[in-house]
């Protein structure tokens, strides 16, 4: 079980953006040293089938050819089923070979990779191909997460109202908008992005930009 990130200074991520964001999903403030790590972070704090995950998890020092290499992975996950892996974000110009200045990256990733596989953890490598492959889920998470934050208290009728007029039908926001015109927009919002959150309802996030002809459904539709 990892919980609590490795202390890391800003300098030590030399040249990278910084990101101080609020995770809904372990309900404390988490520290990403670039953009590429944000974009993950987006990925992670909106699966579903995500229970935990902590940044920096772990530093690791490995014996490689007489001499100890140390690493700090950038993030650790535990799923819903148990499953666990730690987790590498790189640049895809940061593992060329043919780059010497890609020299280090390869290093910390190979001891990364020797190191789990010793004890039995699964290993992933991700670099913007794969972060950034939809655009729309990315744009829709950055829509979605800030309405989760701390201060904004759950409706339980909202949310039993929404759920009852949802049922066993495929809706677009819009169509339920007009169904509960006693509720604001805002509170609407509120109460569908968490749903879609938590995973309470299905939805097409991924497929388009979020609007009022998003539409959202539950298992079964």
């Amino acid at each position: 079980m990892f919980n609590t990130p490795v202390p890391m200074k800003r300098s030590n991520k030399f040249g990278s953006n910084y990101w101080y964001v609020y995770s809904p999903k372990i309900n404390r403030m988490v520290q990403l040293f670039s953009d590429l790590e944000y974009d993950h972070w987006l990925l992670i704090e909106g699966n579903p089938m995500i229970k935990k995950f902590c940044e920096q998890p772990k530093k690791i020092r490995v014996l490689v050819n007489g001499l100890y290499v140390t690493s700090i992975f950038d993030m650790w996950i535990q799923r819903f089923d148990g499953s666990q892996s730690f987790i590498e974000i790189k640049y895809l110009q940061d593992l060329n070979s043919t780059n010497p200045m890609s020299t280090r990256s390869i290093r910390q990733t190979t001891v990364q990779q020797k190191w789990c596989e010793e004890n039995g953890y699964e290993y992933t490598l991700l670099t913007e191909q794969e972060i950034r492959s939809n655009t729309f889920l990315l744009d829709n998470l950055k829509t979605i997460i800030p309405f989760l934050r701390p201060n904004l208290i759950t409706n339980e009728v909202d949310h039993r109202t929404i759920n009852q007029i949802i049922g066993n039908q495929r809706l677009t926001i819009k169509q339920i908008r007009e169904n509960c015109k006693h509720l604001s927009a805002l509170r609407i919002n509120q109460t569908l992005y968490r749903m879609i959150y938590l995973g309470e309802i299905n939805s097409d996030i991924s497929e388009k930009a979020l609007s009022l002809a998003t539409e959202v459904w539950k298992d079964g539709k």
